[in-house]
């Protein structure tokens, strides 16, 4: 006998294919299955090493021993098995082991083929040659507070080359969150979903600044460009310029005249001023709270104090006042005068400019909800600059507004796909596709560890929540972020009547109201609600009228503030007042009708819902549950079967109709 014959005696070739073809079909699967659950690329290669170390192994074992009737034995020699060999003449297709070798071939072929294009996954091949992006500068200037001078370059870098309508660029977010990154090009290039990276270093000495650039190719590693800018301060803006111009050329992207126009439209003529711009532009990106918006204020009014031709300043200024009023801030009426002020000022230096124009869309937005003005601002700026993030994210606020949460989700999945980094895009997407009650597809969003910022933790909460009532683990997803919410863990609490935790939480809030955009809620409500449920009346009906007493002096000075009439109405109902209560909540819906705000209105109209439950009008608090629960933004089945001001109509049957129709398809 062969040794050929030896090896099909003892195996070994039905074995080998055997491997090869399972082989085969779990690297399908792998290539297939590890991206969409944002499995390191580590973990497919060390896959694939296994099965390569397998394959010897494997062989060797089939050679050394054969499985029969009684169990695994060791193969005997050919004189021995001889006599009781039997041979199957019978033909390939009647052989069950090739017909399943076949099965398993044809479907690792078929899965190959057909597997990626059934699942949306983002591969290498889907990754426009034409997308690039541009990594924090690193700063080597000898002082340390010229950081912020380094990420105004990156940043303006980032902004001229969105003007090119043809390159898909990273926007400013995504791309510094890998500043002093240890991590590969390539592996950064497959996060983010680009074809080339931009990185570069800035060193400032005095008055003089060295900037050095080199673009690169993510797949082969190759340097496609590079360059070394050195020149006085004042040099800054020419030398941004000329590196978006020759990334764009060596992207090969056919600039227009407009698109050249546009990126070497010069900011300032003072470099003292652009500084302060820069700063101005770094409190508005840490977030909207009040010291950084009221930070922002300060750099910009320094910035047009030195130089008061400066469109972009005067219009960033005046986004600012207006964002002070949308966030609860300050919504006093002189607030808006003092934006206006400023972008009247930005449109007569630069009525074109999108910056400019993205600046007064926010003035009609935020400061009036003229959504009309406000759409035609950003869509202008969208469609000149496509690539920008933000200008696709306000966008997509507009159509949530008027209650079309299908183009909403579009521009704001354009905007993810820009920024996918961004905790404010990122918060919106996941909020818009929570109000659409489409939980799934809100919890596929985002990377796992960005939960630990309660911006992307809260959406993520709200969606196991309202898909399955848990507010134990979703107070659980908010507790362990970096920065957990108290507010936020608290109402949760209270949810499943965990009075305990919710007065230890109380107790660490330093503010007198949780305050947002939606919601101005005084914390002696809040006390109100545990001592209640702790059986403590008298207490909770004195921190009932504490409340009572915050919200009539802030509707003295805020007469027009719907939050504070819905927390009216609902500590009125508390106390049983039900007249007063169920005037305030309507008040709330006329200053904030749906028709107005078909988010904002929406989730007032469900307070006063709560507002009827609670002083006992049955019938009209299942009549606009019906209602409610067949828009967007309105009730979700978690809220519905877990919170407790529902106890006394839950057993309802219009209620357990309802219940039932938002009830999740497992």
């Amino acid at each position: 006998m062969n040794f050929i014959d030896e090896l099909k005696r003892r195996k070994v070739i039905r074995v080998g294919i055997t491997y090869a073809v399972v082989a085969f079909v779990i690297m399908q699967l792998v290539e297939i299955i590890f991206p969409i659950f944002q499995i390191p690329l580590w973990a497919s290669q060390f896959v694939i090493i296994l099965l390569l170390i397998g394959s010897p192994v494997t062989l060797i074992l089939a050679w050394v021993f054969d499985r029969t009737p009684e169990g695994i034995v060791k193969t005997p020699p050919t004189t021995e098995s001889a006599e009781g060999a039997k041979s199957d003449f019978r033909p390939f297709y009647q052989k069950k082991r090739n017909l399943m070798l076949v099965a398993g071939v044809v479907a690792g072929l078929l899965i190959g083929r057909y597997g990626t294009g059934s699942m949306a996954v983002e591969t290498d091949s889907d990754v426009d040659p034409k997308s690039v992006a541009v990594l924090p500068f690193d700063n080597y200037s000898t002082a340390p507070e010229d950081q912020f001078f380094s990420d105004g370059i990156t940043e303006v870098i980032i902004a001229n080359l969105a003007k090119v309508k043809d390159l898909k660029v990273i926007s400013r977010t995504s791309v510094m969150e890998y500043k002093n990154t240890t991590k590969k090009m390539n592996e950064i290039a497959g996060e983010l979903g680009v074809a080339h990276i931009l990185e570069g270093s800035i060193q400032r000495v005095g008055d003089n600044i060295r900037i050095v650039g080199q673009l690169i190719d993510a797949d082969s590693d190759k340097h496609i460009w590079a360059e070394t800018y050195d020149g006085h301060i004042s040099d800054v803006f020419n030398m941004q310029t000329d590196v978006a111009i020759k990334i764009a050329n060596a992207l090969e992207s056919e600039l227009t005249d407009d698109e050249k126009a546009r990126i070497n439209e010069k900011l300032t003529e003072s470099t003292a001023a652009y500084e302060y711009y820069l700063k101005g532009n770094m409190y508005d990106n840490a977030g909207h709270t009040s010291d950084n918006i009221r930070a922002a204020i300060t750099e910009y009014e320094r910035a047009i104090a030195l130089d008061p031709k400066f469109a972009e300043a005067h219009a960033q200024l005046g986004k600012m006042h207006a964002h002070m009023k949308w966030y609860g801030i300050d919504i006093s009426d002189r607030r808006m005068v003092l934006s206006k002020e400023s972008l009247d000022k930005a449109m007569k230096l630069k009525p074109n400019n999108t910056i400019v124009r993205t600046a007064r869309g926010v003035y009609h937005y935020h400061g009036f909800r003229e959504y009309g003005k406000a759409m035609a601002d950003f869509t202008y700026a969208r469609d000149l600059e496509p690539g920008n993030a933000m200008f696709n994210l306000y966008v997509g606020g507009i159509y949530r507004r008027l209650g079309d949460y299908e183009k909403a989700g579009e521009s704001m999945r354009k905007a993810f796909d820009l920024d996918p980094r961004s905790v404010m895009i990122l918060q919106n997407l996941k909020g818009t596709f929570n109000f659409m009650r489409d939980y799934k597809l809100s919890l596929s969003f985002g990377a796992e560890s960005m939960n630990s910022q309660f911006k992307v933790a809260w959406p993520t909460a709200e969606a196991h929540y309202q898909m399955t009532g848990d507010a134990v683990k979703a107070r659980i997803i908010i507790a362990e972020g970096n920065a957990p919410n108290l507010w936020a863990e608290m109402v949760y609490c209270l949810a499943i009547e965990d009075f305990q935790s919710a007065l230890v939480l109380l107790e660490k809030a330093e503010e007198a109201a949780q305050s947002n955009e939606v919601y101005l809620t005084p914390k002696e409500y809040y006390l109100g609600l545990v001592a209640r449920g702790t059986g403590k009346n008298v207490r909770a009906n004195l921190h009932f009228e504490a409340s009572l007493d915050y919200l009539r002096n802030h509707i003295d000075n805020n007469p027009n503030d719907p939050r504070a009439y819905v927390s009216l109405g609902l500590t009125y109902a508390r106390l049983g007042n039900k007249r007063e209560a169920i005037q305030a909540g309507i008040r709330a819906t006329e200053l904030l009708p749906i028709a107005r705000d078909a988010l904002f209105g929406t989730l007032h109209a469900k307070q006063l819902v709560s507002i009827y439950a609670l002083v006992g009008d049955k019938e009209k608090a299942l009549e606009m549950i019906e209602y409610l629960s067949t828009i967007p933004a309105g009730f979700h089945y978690g809220e519905l079967k877990t919170d407790p001001v529902w106890n006394s109509i839950r057993g309802e049957p219009k209620f357990q109709a309802v219940l039932q129709k938002l009830k999740p398809v497992s």
